[in-house]
């Protein structure tokens, strides 16, 4: 067994979280000692869940006290609820994360708090975990307000078993589930009608070029497409010559359900399963693909961008890229798209929202990934004030972001201390360097969407240098850009293939 290593823990901000926590070296060198340091941590990760709960509805207890009035003369926005769109961005900015993880962290420690103290005190104590806690109060959540502590107080005396083993977070989370359907004092059916109004599709980025397409449907809609899609899979594998594995054939029926199949006639009953690959021309909606001249023109095999998921290979790129019926540009002030008019117009035209689009990549507030096709152009010098409709002085904020902007109540400002800009990512014009401050006054750079992990080179590469003492490009004809610059033919010109 490896040495005991000394492990400690002292905070940051000793003002407010006073002392210290230590491992005991002797503790862990006896038998069992590292299982009962692991318990101990446990502890203590549930005391640290509490707590945090408690803290993070203090936060939003104090910032609903604060005047939030904002700007005289705007109409209603965030549907009233300003307060809570406000505590949701300052712990987005606090801790690091993404405005709707912060969202359910508020939510969850709000009611934890306030509306289930016996299922917060078990947390405090150890005797559930935070992954308890939040599966017995996302359940408790969509019951009625008189139910739901009587529910909270029912599962959790169930978090155990007979035996008095603790029940794992999924096993309680299905526990809570059933318990709910039991306890819920509304009818099934009235239930029912009312959360198919929560039906939704969705898409999540996954790796390697790949996504998760989820669905929420009504369960005998999703049961049925999915027995369609198995029963065409299964037909599909008989085939002679056929290698796919039943997974893999199940997501290529669904996709050529979605993107290719026709209506079929008794007369034609079934047909082949294509391969995702072949059904990229069936693709008629507008996806923008920042594609690196090289790339395109098949001198290099950098990945390339899809937007609205990331880093895709260049193969799929280049198919993309051919299946298009134009290309175009991305637009810079040399190609005949206004990016200045003064306060000659309010609102942009398309070819400079376009531009926004490209330059900008998503929503402009820091830990915001809304992507730039869902937000609105805002003046950063407010019109009203001023502000011009130019390049410069416009950024694209979600439609949240840009209410709780044109309230007053955070600010998006240019950066005057540096001249450095936030880079062009592939537009030609550079990003003014702007800072989002919030209400309790942080104060985080906002920049555009940052592609140079993708497009640009890697930090690390030393490639040899030629004749000239400039490095050496593998791959690339002589005069092509370098993989950072995106693909610039003119619009309306057809593709190179």
């Amino acid at each position: 067994m490896g040495a005991v290593v000394e492990l400690g823990f002292a905070s940051r901000f000793p003002d407010v979280l006073a002392g210290g926590l230590e491992v005991s070296a002797e503790a862990l060198a006896g038998p069992g000692g590292t299982a009962r340091a692991l318990q101990a941590l446990a502890d203590f990760d549930a005391y640290s869940a509490a707590l945090r709960a408690v803290l993070v509805d203090r936060l939003a207890a104090e910032i609903a006290e604060e005047p939030l009035e904002g700007r005289h003369g705007q109409p209603t926005r965030l549907s009233g609820n300003i307060a809570h769109a406000v505590a949701v961005s300052e712990l987005a900015a606090l801790q690091g994360t993404s405005e709707h993880t912060a969202a359910r962290a508020l939510n969850f420690s709000t009611a934890l708090v306030n509306t289930h103290p016996a299922v917060h005190e078990a947390l405090a104590s150890g005797d559930i975990t935070e992954a308890h806690a939040r599966a017995l109060v996302d359940q408790a959540a969509t019951l009625p307000q008189h139910a739901a502590e009587p529910y909270a107080l029912e599962a959790l005396a169930r978090v155990r078993t007979r035996q008095g083993r603790l029940r794992t977070p999924g096993e309680f989370r299905a526990l809570a589930r059933d318990l709910r359907e039991r306890l819920h004092p509304g009818s099934m059916a009235h239930r029912r009608a009312a959360a198919r109004e929560d039906r939704r599709v969705w898409l999540q980025p996954e790796g390697d070029g790949m996504c998760t397409l989820s669905a929420l449907l009504p369960a005998e809609t999703a049961t049925g497409m999915y027995e369609r899609t198995d029963a065409l899979a299964r037909a599909a594998r008989r085939a002679d010559g056929e290698a796919r594995t039943l997974a893999q054939l199940r997501a290529d029926a669904l996709a050529h359900a979605v993107l290719g199949a026709r209506e079929r006639t008794a007369a034609a009953p079934s047909a082949a399963v294509p391969f995702p690959e072949e059904l990229l021309a069936e693709v008629k909606a507008e996806i923008v693909v920042h594609i690196p001249l090289a790339v395109a023109l098949g001198a290099s095999d950098a990945p390339a961008i899809l937007d609205g998921h990331g880093a895709i290979d260049p193969a799929t790129a280049r198919a993309l890229a051919a299946a298009a019926p134009t290309w175009q540009r991305l637009f810079t002030d040399a190609e005949g798209t206004p990016l200045a008019l003064g306060r000659t117009a309010y609102r942009p035209p398309a070819g400079l929202r376009r531009f926004l689009q490209y330059r900008d990549g998503a929503c402009r507030v820091p830990g915001c990934t809304r992507p730039a096709q869902n937000t609105e152009a805002d003046h950063t010098t407010e019109w009203q004030d001023g502000g011009t409709t130019d390049a410069a002085n416009l950024a694209l904020l979600c439609p949240q972001h840009h209410a709780l902007k044109s309230l007053a109540l955070h600010h998006l400002t240019h950066d005057r201390t540096t001249e450095d800009t936030d880079g062009t990512d592939g537009t030609g014009t550079p990003a003014p360097a702007l800072i989002w401050t919030t209400l309790l006054g942080q104060a985080l750079p906002a920049e555009p969407l940052d592609r140079d992990h993708v497009l640009a080179p890697r930090a690390t590469d030393h490639p040899p240098r030629g004749p000239s003492g400039k490095p050496a490009t593998r791959g690339e004809p002589p005069g092509t850009p370098a993989h950072g610059a995106d693909v610039a033919v003119r619009e309306e010109s057809p593709p190179p293939f």
